[in-house]
């Protein structure tokens, strides 16, 4: 008899008799479907707070042996502003502009520090994906989320619960989600490259890892300035992730699985340059569940006729971007 009494057992239930309405199985004409789902995908939206003309403070400058990297307070809102690191490599030029790339941090202790390999030691260099795009000639942006350096005001209120889900029961009180937030404060990182002299406001990517990934699936999904995403260490399925109770609540719309999952969302960045990365070691990605999204993604990019624009690489690690597949991938698209 099943266990009517288990939470799991009843969500498990639930995403059985009730799935995702628009999942795309290659066989509807996929403009057509990328139209009704996005459309669908935005109605999940919450209400945002109005942004406010844009005002960058440059809060400290560090030179670094190959680069040099300020701390930048970014208005956005009447509400709020956004702390970022900015990666300048040192040889630029007088009057060069490169390619720039917004480097979005996962749920590591550090935050952006890690990114930008302030001080990493350990496994955390692996992590310090940032440090690498500046090294290899790109201008980096590298916003802190909700909870992380220079945004964590409210942490002393948290205690031992989630960090993630506390703001996110917040927010949606009045209607919002971080997710949406997220987006925003992405968005106006991206104004600020596009007024930098130093970058090419028609060549800015992006890249990720775990949340990092995430993120910046859904801000390029919003974002037409993004010319080439990478998303590493995100290819789970919000529906694996709500049957094991495993996901933090700001990294999705509420009600997303009414329409579709994971791979219908990376789906709607085709034909733009999406490169999605996995561990074969990553414990928080069901193989059978990657394995699905790649030939859903891949459909997608073939239907549009951009198939030499989406890539897959599956590495032997775990819960890494490796930049080693990423840089030539930014570099070739941007």
């Amino acid at each position: 008899m099943e266990n009517r009494e288990s939470f799991t057992s009843f969500i498990e239930a639930y995403g059985e008799a009730r799935p995702p309405l628009m999942r795309y199985d290659g066989q509807e004409d996929f403009d057509t479907w990328r139209r009704k789902f996005r459309n669908a995908v935005t109605t999940l939206r919450g209400p945002l707070p109005d942004r406010v003309a844009l005002e960058v403070e440059t809060l400290s400058e560090v030179e670094e042996e190959d680069h040099r990297r300020r701390a930048l307070r970014i208005a956005v809102s009447e509400m709020s502003s956004l702390i970022a690191y900015v990666l300048l490599p040192k040889d630029l030029a007088d009057g060069e502009r490169r390619p720039a790339v917004v480097a979005s941090h996962g749920h590591t202790q550090r935050g952006i520090d890690t990114t930008c390999g302030v001080d990493v030691v350990g496994e955390d260099a692996k992590r310090a994906y940032g440090l690498e795009a500046v090294r290899a000639g790109f201008v980096v942006i590298a916003p802190s989320w909700w909870g992380w350096y220079g945004r964590d005001g409210h942490l002393d209120r948290v205690g031992k619960r989630d960090k993630c889900n506390v703001i996110q029961n917040a927010a949606s009180l009045y209607g919002m989600n971080v997710t949406d937030l997220h987006i925003q404060d992405g968005q106006a990182a991206i104004d600020v490259l596009c007024t930098m002299p130093e970058v090419d406001p028609d060549r800015i990517g992006c890249l990720g890892n775990s949340y990092g990934g995430r993120t910046m699936m859904w801000l390029t999904v919003f974002e037409r300035r993004i010319k080439a995403c990478v998303a590493a260490g995100s290819m789970n399925t919000f529906r694996e992730r709500s049957q094991k109770l495993a996901s933090c609540g700001i990294q999705y719309f509420p009600g997303i699985l009414q329409y579709g999952d994971v791979p219908e969302v990376f789906s709607l960045i085709a034909p733009r340059p999406l490169q999605l990365q996995a561990g074969a070691l990553d414990r928080l990605i069901t193989p059978e569940d990657r394995d699905a999204m790649v030939e859903t993604v891949g459909t997608a990019y073939a239907k549009c006729d951009a198939e030499e624009s989406f890539d897959y690489f599956l590495h032997p690690e775990g819960h890494f971007l490796k930049w080693d597949a990423a840089g030539p991938f930014l570099k070739r698209h941007l």
